[in-house]
């Protein structure tokens, strides 16, 4: 481990600034500060948030419900144990309400770039705790010739004085500007220490042997550790966008309030634009309405929004058909083909995710066997099951895995799995079973 002789809170604030940077430019974005440049006196400038709507619907179709999990064994092991750790996982992810947690995290991580979660042992619920935790407050070093080997974490975050007294039961003298402490958890795998408004209160050994976050970007840039935002694409277009439908906005605003023209008149005085109101002007003269809409003009602005709305979608991955309306009729199967950009999105997303699932739920299975005494015989590796992308035909899905499976071309447990059972294994033992007792009950009867 790497002594620090030196406070970290301060050392911090110059550390990988580019990246917390872009954080806070993602995030005001997301929220609605989209536009550049200080606002004039009366200016008008509308904001149409796509970027936080197209985001929050990928999620939307990324979980549609929550992820269930198999235990992979191998040929010795006892499917016992299999089924001891599925139901722990279970369980765990009820008690931590977690689908909530990574719905959450899944739109940090399309908002930032990145997600991450910390697995620790809580002694005063006896049990595992999966926290989501704010990627803005982690800095995190790897190996250089393996970005995906990490070797140091450090977190960063604020609590009060009374909070301090509960955890950590210190209370230093220094402060924040802000009357917070500051506090600073460094992990290595060997060892941790905590900081509490810049004093050392905690240095000892790592009582996990691994560090206890599990950080993923949204999606992978390669040879980098951090990702990439789903808003990187989106800025351009979504800033353009709003000072489009601004333009328009405005010329509708003083069309609705006409010009009167007055040609070959020397003076105004008297005449007043009102209803019933009734001029006298000089001969040869005349006066007219300024019609700001005539010549079609507004219909460019109207087209080039149209294109910049099409971009939109084009860039983010999300056809209009993902909101329930493709504007026209049209059959299921081009149904499919016109939304395969966001599911593609949606598959690269969930490889992602499978790798996160599978560490966490390793670190989860690690905590149960070593802190709450349950054996589960080193069990240590899930598969993911997730639910469907899109609204399917079931009995149309049903028929197709019967066919698959009788010409033995994939197994009954995989077929259940694409059926979407939670447990394929468990149901799988469910059906021979059922077989078992039938065959019993032929048996009684022949006999």
């Amino acid at each position: 481990m790497k002594e620090t002789s030196t406070p970290l809170t301060g050392w911090l604030e110059n550390q990988d600034t580019e990246r917390r940077n872009r954080y806070s430019e993602y995030l005001a974005f997301y929220q609605g500060e989209q536009w550049t440049g200080r606002r004039r006196a009366g200016e008008t400038r509308l904001t149409f948030n796509y970027a936080r709507i197209l985001t929050r619907k990928t999620v939307s179709y990324l979980m549609p419900k929550p992820a269930t999990f198999n235990v992979v064994t191998g040929t010795d092991s006892n499917p016992e144990l299999a089924r001891r750790a599925e139901a722990l996982l279970s369980s765990v992810h009820a008690e931590n309400d977690q689908h909530m947690g990574d719905i959450q995290s899944a739109l940090d991580a399309s908002v930032l770039g990145d997600g991450a979660f910390k697995v620790t042992w809580s002694e005063r619920l006896g049990r595992p705790v999966i926290a989501s935790v704010d990627p803005q407050s982690l800095w995190a070093w790897w190996r250089p010739d393996n970005p995906g080997e990490v070797y140091r974490v450090v977190q960063r975050y604020e609590i009060s004085h009374e909070e301090a007294g509960q955890l950590f039961g210190a209370r230093p003298l220094s402060t924040g500007t802000n009357g917070r402490l500051s506090v600073v958890e460094e992990w290595w795998p060997d060892r941790y220490r905590i900081e509490l408004g810049g004093e050392t209160i905690r240095d000892s050994a790592n009582p996990y042997g691994w560090i206890p976050y599990v950080i993923y970007p949204n999606l992978a840039r390669p040879h980098e550790f951090w990702g990439a935002s789903d808003l990187e694409d989106l800025i351009e277009v979504c800033r353009e966008l709003n000072r489009r439908m601004t333009t328009i906005s405005r010329i509708l605003e003083v069309a609705g309030y006409p010009i009167t023209v007055l040609e070959n008149v020397t003076g105004s005085e008297g005449i007043r634009t009102e209803a019933g109101a009734v001029w006298e002007l000089p001969e040869a003269s005349r006066a007219y309405l300024l019609d700001m809409l005539q010549g079609g003009g507004v219909n460019l602005h109207i087209d080039y929004v149209q294109l910049l709305y099409r971009q939109m979608h084009d860039l983010s991955e999300t056809p209009r058909t993902a909101f329930g309306d493709s504007g026209r009729s049209i059959s299921g199967v081009a149904l499919e083909v016109e939304i395969q950009p966001l599911v593609q999105k949606v598959m690269r997303k969930r490889r992602v995710w499978d790798s996160v699932y599978r560490r966490r739920n390793a670190l989860v299975l690690d905590l149960m066997e070593r802190f709450g005494g349950v054996d589960l015989g080193g069990l240590r590796r899930t598969e993911t099951i997730w639910g469907e992308v899109l609204p399917s035909d079931r009995n149309a899905m049903a028929r197709t895995e019967a066919l698959l499976v009788t010409a033995n071309i994939h197994g009954r447990r995989e077929a259940m799995a694409n059926l979407g059972s939670d447990d394929s294994d468990m149901g799988w033992l469910g059906v021979l079973d059922e077989l078992r007792a039938l065959g019993e009950i032929s048996s009684r009867q022949s006999g």
